[in-house]
């Protein structure tokens, strides 16, 4: 057994942190948060140069055919600069093209995946309801067949990036005389079609990542050819993108949480009080010891999920700890390390603060802490 990442995985790490040295600077992402501005198609095809969007595609449509260990490299990096960009490019490279190349038809893979590639391609995932939260089973948006077409109705909520992407990813209620885990069906939607409507959410956190948006669609007529997998197969589809995702994000909170408490020991060892850097007392200094080794344990189960699908293992179970370990991981540094900043730590002027309402997400986001300890007890046969 060997800890250590390939040559060539390290010369992936230094390429990312090159690139958020130079694009995310730290005036550039407190603008992004301050005026809640995606930046998709202005950092997607820089991303596109350097390979970062290609990774994760197969060869067969232009791509480099990474590992998902090899993607979990490039979005812990990104996490280290920003929660937002690094969730920005995993709704590129992630939720909508992993739900591609493993249900899409070959049409829908040679048209989305070279786009992908190119950096000209971003997905949003229209799953959750007003009354279908973590219950995602529960969704009534319902797709009626008539003719040659599909025709969607529904309302959708907290739909990430709805505005800004390419192509929705939209769970619709295509049999409701079947159970209901079989009566679903997901449908690639362009955000323009007649029909679809938008009102902006004003959030807390994650401002620079795509706005979020309830979503209406009345009447919204698509091709049967838009059809994204099995006709009411779509809930394995949702089941297999949730999983994927719940790594993706473990990856960059993992990032996050990693700056933030490096952040912290820079600060600590700057700031006096009592004739001294805050660092040597000990209160602080337990603290931050205790929130590395925190850290660097979940890293570890991400990596390991990470390598249990590159093998083809099933790792429903190990997914679901690295994701909650590594989110939780996130609030706790979050919170904790503000108390090192003291009041500094309350002012926009530190960007604690932001890592603070960014890290909020994602015990709740695409399954919450509670969900995943649901999924874990599950899988120990509770």
């Amino acid at each position: 057994m060997r800890f250590r990442f390939s040559d060539e995985q390290e010369m992936l790490r230094r390429t990312v942190r090159a690139f958020a040295d130079r694009e995310l600077t730290p005036e550039y992402l407190r603008e992004l948060d301050a005026n809640a501005r995606a930046p998709h198609w202005e950092l997607l095809p820089k991303m596109a140069e350097l390979g970062f969007t290609a990774l994760p595609v197969p060869s067969d449509y232009g791509g480099m055919g990474g590992s998902v260990v090899d993607t979990t490299i490039l979005l812990e990096e990104l996490g280290r600069s920003s929660l937002s960009v690094a969730s920005m490019l995993n709704f590129a490279i992630g939720f909508g093209c992993e739900t591609v190349k493993r249900f899409g038809s070959d049409e829908q893979k040679r048209d989305l995946l070279p786009k992908v590639v190119a950096g000209e391609m971003c997905f949003a995932f229209s799953l959750t309801e007003p009354n279908a939260g973590s219950d995602a089973a529960a969704i009534s948006t319902r797709a009626v067949a008539d003719g040659d077409d599909f025709v969607i109705d529904g309302a959708k909520i907290f739909t990430t990036g709805a505005v800004e992407a390419r192509c929705l990813v939209v769970a619709t209620r295509t049999d409701t005389d079947v159970d209901r885990h079989r009566g679903i069906s997901l449908f690639l939607v362009d955000p323009k079609s007649q029909g679809i409507t938008c009102r902006n959410i004003e959030k807390l956190g994650m401002r620079g990542a795509g706005g979020l948006y309830e979503v209406h669609y009345d009447q919204v007529r698509v091709s049967k050819s838009a059809l994204l997998g099995p006709l009411n197969g779509g809930w394995d589809a949702v089941k297999a993108t949730l999983e994927r995702v719940r790594l993706s994000q473990a990856a960059y909170c993992i990032g996050c949480a990693q700056h933030v408490i490096d952040d912290a020991v820079r600060y600590a060892g700057e700031r006096e009080q009592f004739g001294q850097p805050i660092g040597k007392f000990q209160a602080i200094a337990h603290l931050l010891a205790d929130l590395q080794v925190e850290v660097d344990g979940a890293r570890w189960l991400l990596y390991r999920a990470a390598w249990m699908v590159d093998a083809g293992d099933r790792c429903i179970k190990e997914a679901s700890m690295a994701n909650l370990a590594c989110t939780e991981a996130l609030l706790r540094v979050t919170e904790e390390c503000m108390r090192v900043y003291g009041g500094y730590g309350l002012t926009m002027e530190f960007d604690i603060q932001r890592h603070f309402r960014d890290a909020r997400l994602f015990v709740i986001g695409d399954g919450s802490s509670q969900i995943q300890r649901n999924l874990i007890a599950r899988e120990m046969g509770l």
